[in-house]
């Protein structure tokens, strides 16, 4: 059950959402200049959000199981949400609910993971979960479905990158715990 857990919890990593990230910032930038634009915003909220609520809460954590809200969720909601999302959009009812149930599935599966492994707890996904929807709604409330865009070239690129990056791990959680030191945050 760990190494299931482990292999889902994986695909959230920044690892493997970073290229993600810039698969759909290229895919925007030749079928949707507008909503490239919504993206920079949707991410830079997402991961700024996320990596100063981490600093300060590594060094003042507002409540017992407030740790460091998990990013893993947070990033896994935006990307993974905005790519169901794009897809679903041009397609048929049959075609929007399997995308959008996929998309979901994972990001469940993703936050999940993060508590059954004992990496976060409610409290943490939750604020994850919280962070993320906000950046996705930034995103999603601004996109505008171009009628000769291909989804075909981002769902390939997200396969091959999710395939070929699972399991790497980039330890951004170290980082950003070293940061509290620097910054010198403590509770009173």
């Amino acid at each position: 059950m760990r190494l299931w857990l482990l292999a889902f919890t994986d695909f959230g990593d920044a690892a493997v959402l970073i290229p993600l990230t810039g698969a759909m910032l290229l895919w925007l930038l030749f079928y949707n200049s507008r909503a490239m634009t919504w993206w920079v915003a949707a991410v830079g909220f997402c991961v700024g959000a996320t990596a100063i609520l981490k600093i300060f809460f590594y060094g003042c954590p507002p409540v017992s199981d407030m740790r460091s809200p998990s990013g893993h969720t947070a990033f896994s909601l935006l990307v993974y949400g905005a790519i169901a999302f794009v897809a679903a959009v041009p397609g048929g009812s049959f075609r929007r609910l399997l995308v959008i149930g996929v998309g979901a599935g994972l990001i469940v599966t993703i936050a999940a993971s993060r508590l059954l492994l004992d990496i976060h707890t409610l409290p943490e996904v939750g604020l994850g979960l919280m962070i993320g929807s906000v950046s996705l709604v930034v995103f999603a409330g601004n996109y505008r479905w171009s009628a000769d865009a291909k989804i075909w070239p981002l769902l390939l690129s997200a396969g091959v990158l999710m395939t070929v990056l699972h399991g790497q791990e980039l330890h951004a959680e170290e980082f950003l715990h070293h940061m509290t030191g620097y910054f010198r945050i403590h509770c009173r």
